[in-house]
């Protein structure tokens, strides 16, 4: 299912995976490999826009750079700041949870599942890759991120990922990104649709002005 929204949202529509054969040192070196992280990479692994936008899916060719003897690690943030990964001892799971770290050797919870966690970072990918999207990031209130929530359609896609966040939006092809950021929000939206767009822009200023 979580796959399914994915493809949908990036217009993906043929194999654009790697091979298990690519999978092979992440296999060897844990003996196995959680079935929705293999599924993952070897449907939509490649895919840029989805994998590559703002943060990255680590690709085959680098796993070796990032072995953790405690973590199986999949995931970074563009400047390498913090790592998303698996436990060693729940990689026989079909869809483990997932963990952050900050550059220490403290993991945090992110998400229950590993589906979540990719569909959640999915969402976020597509807020900076699609057509049309508002210029900056706007910092907003409790009250109007409530407000928000109360116009706009859950993509039921919530995380912990990085301070936790939330999206919305009342089409396929529209998502908003509401960020927790300590003492307030931050909102990004974009679209693939001009026409979705501009009537989710119209919305969000009222609700902002209000």
């Amino acid at each position: 299912m979580y796959l399914d929204i994915i493809k949908k949202l990036f217009c993906i529509e043929s194999n654009c995976g790697y091979s298990e054969n690519d999978l092979n040192y992440w296999i060897e070196k844990y003996d196995t490999m959680p079935k929705v992280l293999k599924e993952y990479y070897m449907e939509v692994g490649k895919h840029h826009k989805l994998n590559n936008t703002q943060d990255f899916l680590i690709p085959p060719a680098q796993f070796e750079e990032y072995a953790d003897t405690e973590y199986l690690v999949f995931y970074s943030e563009n400047q390498g700041a913090s790592l998303w990964g698996i436990k060693k001892s729940d990689v026989e799971k079909d869809n483990p949870p997932v963990y952050e770290n900050y550059g220490d050797e403290e993991w945090f919870l992110t998400a229950n599942s590993l589906s979540q966690f990719l569909l959640s970072m999915a969402y976020l990918q597509a807020v900076f890759s699609m057509e049309y999207g508002n210029e900056e990031c706007v910092d907003i209130t409790e009250e109007q991120h409530r407000a928000i929530s109360n116009y706009f359609s859950s993509k039921q896609a919530d995380s912990d990922l990085y301070t936790g966040v939330s999206f919305y939006g009342n089409h396929d092809d529209t998502v908003i990104v509401v960020m927790k950021n300590h003492d307030y929000y931050i909102l990004m939206y974009s679209s693939n649709s001009e026409l979705h767009f501009d009537e989710m822009d119209r919305a969000i200023e009222q609700i902002l002005l209000n």
